[in-house]
């Protein structure tokens, strides 16, 4: 009984710990003046402490930001940055981070179909810079979105507009490992008809 004990309280003292992992959610695209709701309770580790802060922080509110269920509300449109710090009990830390896109009450971007303000599942989680997508581009984009990761990784290194910034890449490249139908719903968001 004692070697049962002792063998227990060896496997028990040895067990591998998870190191922390902070996972801040889906990105958000959102009205001015809009409240979008932050979720890291999908983080790992034990006995988790969150801290959520937001880039640049002039105009942006967060409410609840030492909770895994933040929100955050902007007050100018814009490009923010949303990372989430979570520590273990043991002092080891990790942090990540999401954005939201922030856009001007009436503008003429599209975010059809949105009940709540959510990330890429939705179709909706594709930020958009300045770029007018045309009918060729769409025709492309919409083709393309049916296509290998090889093929899409493609389509954004080249074939976005000229005036497309850095950040229409990343996001577009972000969509690399996504179905046909959030690709799709990248360039539906970008201007592109149904």
């Amino acid at each position: 009984m004692s070697r049962l004990l002792l063998s227990t309280l060896l496997l028990t003292s040895c067990a591998a710990e998870v190191a922390p992992h902070a996972e801040p959610g889906d990105p958000r695209v959102l009205p001015v003046g809009a409240t979008a709701a932050l979720d890291g309770s999908y983080s790992e580790g034990d006995g988790l402490s969150y801290a959520w802060s937001v880039t640049p922080s002039e105009g942006a509110i967060l409410t609840e930001p030492a909770s895994p269920f933040a929100s955050f509300t902007a007050q100018a449109p814009g490009f923010y940055t949303l990372a989430l710090e979570v520590c273990d009990e043991a002092g080891r830390c990790d942090t990540a981070e999401t954005w939201a896109r922030v856009d001007a009450q009436g503008t003429r971007r599209r975010i059809d179909g949105l009940s709540t303000f959510a990330g890429s599942e939705s179709g909706a989680g594709a930020p958009l810079g300045d770029f007018e997508a045309t009918d060729a581009w769409c025709k492309s984009c919409l083709s393309m979105a049916s296509q290998t990761s090889t093929d899409w990784i493609e389509f954004c290194r080249s074939g976005l507009p000229d005036d497309a910034t850095r950040q229409d890449w990343a996001i577009c490249d972000a969509n690399k490992f996504k179905t046909t139908a959030e690709r799709k719903g990248y360039c539906y968001n970008r201007g592109c008809d149904r």
